[in-house]
C-alpha cells in the first residue's frame, strides 16, 4: 500500500522512521514530497520528490490530486494546504484514494484559533481565565480584569506556532523583568501596526507550572490510546506520566471536535497545580517519538486503524514512568533532489 505525506512538518522523519520501525512486514510504501531539497523527511522514505512551489490552495490540490494518481497513492497523510484537501475528498477518493484528516473540512482550519478553541469550550473546567483581545486600546482594560482574578498575565496571539510571538506582561508587583516580559507599552510598540490594529490575540492568566503533552490517537471521535508526556522546567527531560486526569481531558477533546488520526493536545498547569488548556494540534508532535518509548507506536497505529480498523487492533500496555529525552543523531540524505 502506498502512503504518501505531502510537504509534512520537520517532525516527518521521526514519524516516517517510527512507521517503517513496526512495518516488518513491508507493507507500506512510504512516499514523502517537499518543496526543500534538503528536507530531513526523505531520509525515512522509501521514495521521494520535491513539490513545486508559489502554487495556491486550487492549483495545489490540483497538483496533489494528479501526483497521487500518478504515483498509484492509495493513501494521503495531509500536511500541507490539508483543509483544501479535505475538502476536496470526494474528488480523490473518486480515484479510490483516502485521506487520513484529523478533523473535518470546516472544524480543521478553525482547532488552530485558540480563541474559538476556548470559546467552544466554555463549558468546560481546565481552560485558563483568559479574554480576546482584537482592539488595542482595550488592552489595560483586559489585563486588569486578569489581574483582579489574582493572577499574572500573558498575552499571545490567537493563531501560532512554536510559541511565537508569545510575552508576558509585566505587573505592577513584579521586582525584576520575567522571561519574554514586556510592558504594555512596550508591547504595543511590538504588536501594534501604524493604523493602530493589531492581529487577535488572547490575554490569559499565566501558567506558571509544569507543561504536559498528550500524544494519542483518535478514530473519528472515538477515543483509542495516548500517552502523557510531562515536560521538566529546569532539564531537556520529560516523563511518561501516569495521569489519567489529562487522558480524561484529551478524550473529551477528541469527542467534542471529532478528531482523527494523531492528535497531540498541551496543557500546563496554574499556580495552584491545576492543568489548564493551551492548545490542540491536529498532527502528531514533534515529541512523539518519546511518548512512543512507552511501547506504543502511535504513527503506526494510527495508520494501522485507518487502514484496516481498530477492532481487533492491540494496544499495547503503555511502560509508564520513564524519564526520556531526545538527542541528535547523524543520518544521510537522497541527493537525487540536488539542484
Amino acid at each position: 500500500m502506498r502512503i504518501w505525506f505531502n510537504r509534512p512538518f520537520a517532525l516527518a522523519y521521526r514519524v516516517l522512521s517510527l512507521i517503517r520501525e513496526a512495518d516488518t512486514a513491508r507493507r507500506f510504501t512510504l512516499i514523502c514530497t517537499h518543496k526543500n531539497t534538503w528536507f530531513t523527511g526523505f531520509a525515512a522514505a522509501d521514495e521521494s520528490q520535491l513539490e513545486p512551489v508559489g502554487l495556491d490552495a486550487d492549483a495545489y490540490r490540483d497538483w496533489c490530486l494528479d501526483f497521487a494518481t500518478r504515483q498509484g497513492i492509495d493513501l494521503i497523510v495531509p500536511g500541507h494546504e490539508t483543509a483544501a484537501l479535505i475538502d476536496s475528498s470526494q474528488m480523490f477518493a473518486a480515484h479510490g484514494i483516502r485521506l487520513l484528516a484529523p478533523a473535518n473540512a470546516e472544524t480543521l482550519p478553525r482547532l488552530h484559533d485558540k480563541s474559538w478553541v476556548y470559546r467552544q469550550l466554555a463549558d468546560q473546567d481546565f481552560l485558563a481565565s483568559s479574554v480576546d483581545l482584537d482592539d488595542p486600546g482595550k488592552l489595560p482594560e483586559a489585563v486588569q480584569s486578569i489581574w483582579a482574578e489574582g493572577h499574572r498575565a500573558c498575552i499571545k496571539p490567537t493563531v501560532s506556532v512554536y510559541g511565537k510571538g508569545f510575552y508576558r506582561l509585566m505587573h505592577p508587583g513584579d521586582t525584576r523583568r520575567p522571561l519574554r516580559g514586556l510592558t504594555l507599552s512596550e508591547w504595543v510598540s511590538k504588536a501594534v501596526a501604524e493604523d493602530g490594529t493589531c492581529a487577535p490575540q488572547q490575554v490569559l492568566e499565566y501558567l506558571p507550572g509544569h507543561e504536559f503533552s498528550v500524544d494519542c490517537i483518535a478514530d473519528h471521535g472515538r477515543w483509542i490510546a495516548g500517552v502523557v508526556r510531562k515536560k521538566a522546567i529546569l532539564s531537556n527531560t520529560q516523563l511518561l506520566d501516569d495521569n489519567p486526569l489529562l487522558l480524561g481531558y484529551a478524550q473529551r477533546l477528541v469527542e467534542r471536535f471529532g478528531l482523527n488520526g494523531m492528535i497531540n493536545v498541551q496543557f500546563k498547569e496554574d499556580a495552584h497545580g491545576q492543568p489548564k488548556l493551551l492548545e490542540i494540534n491536529p498532527r502528531a508532535s514533534g515529541g512523539v517519538a518519546m511518548s512512543c518509548l512507552s511501547g506504543i507506536n502511535l504513527p503506526y497505529l494510527a495508520l494501522r486503524g485507518f487502514v484496516d480498523g481498530y477492532d481487533g487492533l492491540p494496544i499495547p500496555r503503555a511502560r509508564l514512568g520513564q524519564r526520556v529525552t531526545e538527542v541528535a543523531v547523524a543520518i544521510s540524505l537522497p541527493t537525487s533532489h540536488a539542484q
